[in-house]
């Protein structure tokens, strides 16, 4: 009996942390997600939605397509912006 008391405490522990995000009890931010979402995007590097579209279609912002959706990889993003930097 205690360890079925246990087993259902530790559940309802991971569920409590899935809900919440993060492992340490923080919600999941932009920073912590893989995949980010045009309007994220465009937040992060504070331009419009259409000129995130223009950079993605042009390819010069890498993405990838999910179904009907278009993600921008955090890491791609990071690439991008350190280009940046190294073109100025």
């Amino acid at each position: 009996m205690e360890i079925e008391a246990q087993w259902e405490n530790a559940n309802a522990q991971v569920g409590e942390k899935s809900v919440q995000g993060c492992r340490d009890g923080r919600p999941l931010g932009v920073s912590d997600q893989l995949l980010l979402t045009v309007a994220e995007t465009s937040q992060i590097l504070r331009l419009s939605r259409s000129r995130v579209y223009e950079l993605l279609y042009s390819g010069v912002l890498p993405s990838v397509k999910i179904g009907s959706s278009r993600r921008v990889r955090r890491a791609d993003l990071e690439w991008f912006v350190n280009q940046l930097e190294e073109a100025s």
